[in-house]
């Protein structure tokens, strides 16, 4: 039950925390606006569009600089209110009535944990919503620059690159991109070409459409096939007279108007044909038959059942075999179909070289398994830290704690002693991470030393 006094102590705390979120969260704005106003005013713009871009800019930055500070404000929201209460004797007169320092600090250590609590829901669930508007620069505040996409690997160890990315409201486009399918081991499959790339789905899953498309599958066997299928032909051994004989049909079958639902699979390209519908051509003796699919999908996948591409089109004509090529499918306004994780936003995220900190630590997690970094350390250094951080906050507070309530002194030397404890530690933070030490020890080695020193300041509380 929360009696009175932990009512007064925490209306107090919580008074002085938003005073200092606000005095921080406005020196940052106003520090960063004074250093980068150039950037802002780039380009022809009016006073109208300027002030809407810094706006927008600004809108979205408060949930990095919150956790950036929000140990700072910890720490100064719980000094400045005990140091109030002490310099006003309120916690003379509560040691008078019999009340203990640790029933005093109890509730601000709690409060601090709520708000350290805060920082941490808006590291893993809000600041990975809107990375992409995060990592925009300040004079492309709207996030429609074009930009260049060096190699970048998904989830199934496929490299992308392209030659440009177009952001566009709605509707990103990756300009000639090359997509360089691999195995588990690294080992290229199939690399495929394009003229132009858009992000779709195509029975729920999740990929990219990607036009004028060449697919140069490599065989499992490690030999190139010698018909290359693009997005206006796909060579098959599956032609109309095996559609029909698998169907239950004859090839020679006068009477067959239409085949519905047509599954049929080619080992010898390790290709599933589906389509809505089969119309075969009209049967002429001697001749080999032709036909129409309605709605194919050509799906390619490897011997494991993985699936490497899908050429999609609203129809496909079968091509008799010829001297030069063999019978294949010729596809109207056909596309083909990756599916891959790889997002727009993960492509705009990556833009920045601190992209990893705009991910929860479950998408660190995700990388780290997936093998997606050649360096996974920086990920590794990256999800230890949040686990640490809030810690850390906790600790740097505790360490600050029996300066604050100390009676043998005045205040300003109090603050000051209070000032050097908690940026000593600070600067040690950051000591252990960038002196090349494993990504663990790193990340821990501050809470194995501090973590003993902050329990023994707050023991040495006189009450």
């Amino acid at each position: 039950m929360i009696k009175r006094l932990d009512r007064y102590i925490i209306r107090s705390f919580l008074t002085s925390a938003l005073l200092w979120f606000i005095i921080f969260m406005s020196l940052r704005v106003v520090v960063d606006l004074f250093i980068n106003m150039d950037e802002f005013t780039e380009g022809d713009k009016g006073v109208a569009q300027l002030l809407k871009d810094i706006w927008v800019f600004y809108s979205y930055q408060p949930l990095v600089y919150v956790i950036e500070m929000g140990g700072l404000i910890i720490v100064a929201s719980a000094a400045f209110s005990l140091a109030r209460m002490n310099h006003t004797n309120e916690l003379t007169a509560m040691l008078a009535s019999g009340v203990s320092l640790y029933r005093v600090i109890w509730p601000v250590i709690l409060c601090a944990m709520l708000l350290g609590g805060v920082v941490i829901v808006d590291q893993e669930l809000l600041v990975p919503r809107v990375a992409d508007k995060l990592v925009r620069a300040r004079d492309d505040v709207r996030g429609l620059k074009i930009f260049s996409v060096p190699l970048i690997t998904d989830g199934s160890n496929t490299a992308w690159h392209a030659a440009s990315f177009q952001p566009a409201k709605g509707q990103h486009r990756l300009i000639r991109p090359i997509i360089l399918v691999r195995d588990e081991e690294f080992q290229l499959i199939a690399p495929i070409f394009g003229r132009s790339a858009r992000p779709a789905a195509v029975e729920g899953v999740r990929g990219w459409i990607i036009e004028q498309a060449v697919f140069a599958q490599i065989h499992q066997s490690g030999r190139p096939w010698p018909h290359i299928p693009d997005t206006e032909r796909v060579f098959s051994t599956v032609g109309p007279g095996e559609i029909l004989r698998r169907a239950g049909g004859s090839p020679e079958a006068a009477d067959v108007s239409s085949v519905e639902s047509v599954d049929a699979a080619d080992e010898t390209y390790g290709l599933r044909i589906v389509a809505d519908r089969f119309i075969p051509d009209p049967f002429v003796p001697g001749a080999e038959r032709g036909g129409k699919l309605i709605d194919p999908k050509f799906a390619f996948k490897t011997h494991g059942g993985r699936t490497l591409g899908i050429f999609v089109a609203p129809s496909a004509d079968w091509v008799v075999p010829g001297a030069e090529f063999g019978g294949y499918w010729k596809l109207t306004e056909g596309e083909l179909f990756y599916p891959s994780d790889l997002t727009p936003q993960d492509i705009i995220l990556r833009r920045s070289s601190g992209w990893l900190d705009f991910m929860s630590a479950s998408q660190l997690t995700s990388l780290l398994r997936l093998r997606r970094l050649p360096d996974p350390q920086s990920v590794q250094m990256t999800r230890h830290i949040r686990y640490t951080d809030p810690i850390n906050n906790l600790i740097m507070l505790l360490l600050g704690l029996p300066f604050i309530v100390s009676r043998e002194r005045n205040i300003k030397t109090s603050a000051g002693l209070c000032l050097l404890v908690v940026a000593s530690f600070y600067a040690f933070i950051y000591l252990c991470r960038y002196i090349g030490l494993a990504p663990a020890l790193s990340a821990w080695m501050p809470i194995l030393i501090f973590g003993g020193v902050a329990a023994v300041m707050l023991d040495s509380i006189k009450t």
